[in-house]
């Protein structure tokens, strides 16, 4: 059983794919459709079907039986059930491969990051888009309310720096890092998107689509949200932390790796 069999429930009402993300994507593949993209760790094809929408064909890759239930479809979308330590895909077969938000999933990252140099063309893209928690500044209300999360976060989500030369060494030449400050109103729905609506942590539909929420003690969580309902209701958080209300964006740690083989 994959981590989504337990989260993946009701994905699609939280984690719907964000056009700054995508657009961001888009640029680090570089070049236009028509491309063969594999999009690894596809989940529900929130962005797979994006960039089948705009003219690339692209194959999915998904582990769990329950995101696969809620696939999205697409002319130029195929689906296929497999894990990134040993993709079913053929060496040198495609233009580009993306990963978004999956690789803290992956049970060795040198294994995916092997496989997916093995089925790129020569010149073809890699685009990861993931985050390392420890770049994240230790005043985040998030790292006060949410301690647990943050450190199961750390333990799932390696260091950049520890990526960036894993993937190096595997491809044999430079990554690209590019920064991702969140804005405030993300519409994909993962651990720091709602940095700046506190509110949202209250829903439980909202909680479930993140990974470090549902694999911890659900008395803890329950707790947790309590104090932060608390907190809300009283003023306290506004007090304490009721500027990033005005911020424009925030540094959750995410961040796009991209690299050419």
């Amino acid at each position: 059983m994959t981590v989504y069999d337990t989260i993946g429930n009701n994905y699609n009402k939280t984690r719907s794919p964000d056009q700054r993300i995508l657009s961001q994507i888009l640029s680090l593949i570089h070049d236009p459709p028509p491309l063969l993209l594999a999009d690894i760790g596809a989940g529900t094809g929130n962005y797979s079907f994006e960039l089948a929408d705009r003219g690339y064909t692209v194959h999915a890759l998904e582990p769990s039986e329950k995101m696969l239930k809620q696939k999205k479809n697409h002319d130029r979308l195929t689906w296929y059930s497999g894990f990134a330590e040993n993709i079913p895909f053929k060496d040198n077969h495609y233009d580009a491969v993306i990963c978004t938000m999956a690789t803290h999933h992956f049970s060795s990252l040198e294994k995916a990051y092997g496989e997916i140099h093995r089925i790129l063309k020569k010149n073809g893209r890699m685009v990861v888009f993931t985050a390392d928690p420890r770049l994240v500044d230790d005043s985040c209300w998030l790292k006060h309310y949410f301690g647990p999360q943050y450190n199961l976060a750390c333990e799932t989500q390696p260091d950049r720096s520890y990526v960036i030369n894993l993937v190096e060494s595997i491809f044999q030449t430079k990554t690209s890092i590019v920064s991702f400050p969140l804005p405030p109103d993300l519409q994909d729905g993962f651990f720091y998107s709602a940095w700046q609506v506190p509110e949202r942590y209250l829903d439980d539909h909202f909680i479930k689509g993140i990974s470090c929420f549902t694999l911890l003690d659900k008395t803890h969580t329950q707790n947790v949200i309590h104090k932060l309902r608390n907190d809300l209701e009283s003023g306290y958080w506004d007090k304490q932390f009721g500027y990033y209300r005005k911020s424009e964006a925030y540094n959750g740690g995410y961040y796009f790796l991209s690299i050419e083989k």
